[in-house]
């Protein structure tokens, strides 16, 4: 084994054993930190029911809605250390794409976003869970709107391929925002790592995405420059005939 292999291993094996530490911290964190939030935001809740003052009303509304942002920001690492179990089936992967716009399109709107979507020329079906497609798509397109510009567009596109000699179907994610530089890219499947700035997104959308793509047989590859958007393509198993 030459030294340049070596070393390779070597990153890899510390990679893996960072991630399993992130992992095991993340789940433990998730547990203890979910309880508290809870019950933050139910006596908040609880409050808001009896309160007439306006300005009371309003800063118990903002515990609430930032309690809610907090447990979802727990539940996506959560899933991230330990994502459940995929229940895989046949299911058309234009249902999952249209299923992913409908849920951004409020937040596209807002922004002045036009989504594209560009299907298969023939119905393509995909092996994967269904919630899990589903979620990652989501993602995907939300994190595109998100870092996208004002009044630009977002697209996605579904064609067949083949990988490693297998059928598959590609569902690619494209924005035109300002794409990531090199350091950015190798920290994007990172959990809390966002190129935009405080307040905009948790990052946590790739690496959610990653973690479900990856335990139900798909993956994820990024293109991205900076100042020319960015690309996302999603690889996900066809059903074998």
């Amino acid at each position: 084994m030459s030294e340049h292999e070596a070393d390779e291993r070597f990153q890899a094996a510390l990679a893996e054993a960072r991630l399993e530490a992130l992992r095991e911290f993340a789940y433990g964190a998730g547990h203890e930190i979910n309880n508290p939030l809870a019950n933050i935001a139910t006596r908040a809740q609880a409050l808001l029911v009896d309160e007439r003052d306006p300005e009371r009303r309003r800063r118990l509304a903002t515990i609430v809605d930032q309690a809610f942002r907090a447990r979802d920001m727990i539940g996506g690492l959560m899933i991230f250390a330990r994502p459940p179990r995929p229940a895989a089936e046949a299911v058309p992967v234009d249902a999952l794409v249209r299923r992913a716009i409908e849920s951004v399109r409020a937040v596209a709107v807002a922004r002045d976003v036009r989504l594209e979507y560009s299907p298969a020329p023939r119905p393509l079906e995909v092996y994967f869970d269904p919630a899990h497609g589903a979620e990652v798509l989501r993602l995907l397109a939300l994190n595109a709107v998100e870092a996208g510009r004002t009044g630009g567009r977002v697209s996605l596109s579904v064609a067949e391929g083949e990988r490693d000699g297998r059928r598959v179907v590609v569902v690619s994610v494209s924005d035109d925002g300002q794409g990531m530089d090199a350091v950015m890219l190798r920290r994007a499947f990172d959990p809390f790592s966002s190129g935009r700035e405080a307040g905009r997104g948790v990052g946590m959308g790739l690496p959610k995405a990653w973690r479900l793509l990856d335990v139900g047989g798909g993956s994820v590859v990024v293109d991205t420059r900076p100042g020319r958007g960015t690309r996302v393509e999603v690889v996900l198993p066809m059903p074998v005939a």
